[in-house]
C-alpha cells in the first residue's frame, strides 16, 4: 500500500495545477481509510474480530493547518470500547479532524504520530513494524558493515531523524519522549524482539540492561540534495536577516547550520543550509523582494550533509578534531560544519558522500 499516496497525488495533479490544501487532505485521508478497511477484512477472515476506524472516529482533534496539522486533543473512548470488547481496533493513521469538522492530515510521518499519540494517551508501549529488522548505525545499503542498534535514547533518535533518517518521524519521537512512551522498531512477522531496536530514555536503557557499549557515536544520518545559502553584504541592522527568516517561517522551512560573520565595514555574512526543494522555494521568494536588492545571495547546491549523533559526545572529548582529521586524511572538501551537545554535521559534495561516510564509519567503528 506504500504507493497509495503518490497515486492519489498524481490523480490530483491530472485534475488541476492548483490543489487547495483542504481538498488535498480529504483526498489523502482516503488512502489510509482503504488500508484500515482492508486490514480489518483480512483479520476477520483469519478469525480475528476487528473493526476499522477513521481518524475522526478514533478521536483525533487537530488545529486547522491542512497537510501539516498538530494534534490538540485525543479522545480514545471509542478505541477503548472496541479493545475492551475483545476486538482489534484498526485505526487510520496520519489523519484527524479540526474543530470545524474538516478532515486534516498530520504531515510527514503522520501515522507514526497517530500510533504514539494513542499509546501516550492510554499509557501503553508502542511497537512499529517495517521491512527492516532494526535501526542500524548507518544505512546498510551504503555501508554493509553497519552494526545493529539494540537501544537508542529519545534524544539521539530525534537528532538522527531530524538530520535525514526516515525510520521514524521526529515529531513522533518527541511525543514519545514527552510522555515516556517506550518505542520498539522491528521487522514485520519477526517474533524475536532481540533483533529490533528500543527507543527510550537513557535511564530506561540502563535499567533494562540494554546498554551494549559506551561509545561517543551511536549512529550516522545522511541527508542528500542539500543547499547552502550565503547572504553577503548584509547591513548589520538585522532587518534583512529578520526578513529572510520571516520568509523561511512562512515557507515552513527548517534550516540547519546557521552562521553569521561580521566584517570590518559593518556588514555581515549569513549562511544556512536547507533541502534542495526548500531552497528552490526560498530562491523564488528572495529574488522578488526589494530588501535583498543590494545583498548578494549565493547558493551552493548538490551537497550532502553527514551527521554523527551520540549522547556519548558529551563525555568523550576530541570527536570534532577526529572528524577534521578524517576529512583531511581522505582529501575530502567540506563546507559547513556544525555541532550540538550530541551531534556534529558536515556538508560535502554529493560525489564525495560515500567516501566521507565510509571513512567516518571506520574511524568511529560504526
Amino acid at each position: 500500500m506504500g504507493e497509495t499516496t503518490n497515486k492519489l497525488l498524481a490523480m490530483a495533479k491530472k485534475v488541476g495545477t492548483e490543489i487547495p490544501k483542504r481538498e488535498l487532505d480529504v483526498l489523502l485521508a482516503t488512502g489510509e481509510q482503504q488500508t484500515v478497511a482492508l486490514l480489518a477484512i483480512a483479520l476477520q477472515n483469519l478469525g480475528i474480530e476487528a473493526q476499522s476506524m477513521t481518524g475522526f472516529q478514533s478521536g483525533f482533534v487537530t488545529n486547522k493547518y491542512h497537510t501539516n496539522a498538530k494534534i490538540k486533543e485525543i479522545n480514545t473512548e471509542k478505541v477503548e470500547e472496541i479493545v475492551n470488547s475483545g476486538k482489534v481496533a484498526v485505526v487510520a493513521g496520519f489523519q484527524g479532524i479540526d474543530e470545524e469538522g474538516d478532515i486534516t492530515t498530520l504531515g510527514r510521518g503522520g501515522s507514526d504520530i497517530t500510533a504514539v499519540g494513542i499509546a501516550a494517551h492510554l499509557g501503553w508501549d508502542c511497537e512499529m513494524y517495517t521491512t527492516s529488522e532494526c535501526l542500524y548505525t548507518v544505512d546498510p545499503e551504503l555501508y554493509p558493515e553497519a552494526k545493529p542498534i539494540r537501544a537508542i535514547t529519545y534524544e539521539e533518535m530525534m537528532e538522527i531523524a531530524n538530520l535525514g533518517a526516515d525510520k521514524i518521524e521526529t515529531r513522533a519521537v518527541e511525543l514519545a519522549k514527552k510522555y515516556n512512551v517506550k518505542l520498539f522498531l522491528g521487522k514485520s512477522l519477526e517474533t524475536d524482539k532481540s533483533k529490533g531496536t528500543y527507543i527510550m530514555s537513557k535511564e530506561m536503557i540502563i535499567n533494562e540492561n540494554l546498554l551494549v557499549e559506551d561509545m561517543p557515536i551511536t549512529g550516522m544520518s545522511i541527508q542528500d540534495e542539500v543547499s547552502i545559502f550565503t547572504l553577503r553584504n548584509v547591513p548589520a541592522d538585522g532587518k534583512a536577516v529578520a526578513e529572510c527568516f520571516r520568509t523561511l517561517g512562512e515557507l515552513e522551512i527548517n534550516v540547519d547550520m546557521i552562521s553569521q560573520q561580521m566584517a570590518a565595514d559593518g556588514k555581515c555574512t549569513v549562511s544556512f543550509s536547507c533541502s534542495k526543494e526548500q531552497g528552490d522555494a526560498l530562491q523564488a521568494e528572495l529574488d522578488g523582494q526589494e530588501v535583498f536588492s543590494d545583498i548578494i545571495v549565493d547558493r551552493e547546491g548538490d551537497l550532502a550533509m553527514i551527521s554523527l549523533v551520540g549522547v556519548g559526545m558529551a563525555t568523550h572529548s576530541g570527536v570534532a578534531s577526529k572528524v577534521f582529521q578524517v576529512m583531511a586524511e581522505n582529501d575530502i572538501r567540506y563546507y559547513h560544519i556544525t555541532t550540538s551537545e550530541i551531534s556534529i554535521s558536515v556538508t560535502v559534495e554529493m560525489d564525495q558522500k560515500l567516501k566521507a561516510a565510509i571513512a567516518l564509519c571506520r574511524a568511529f567503528r560504526l
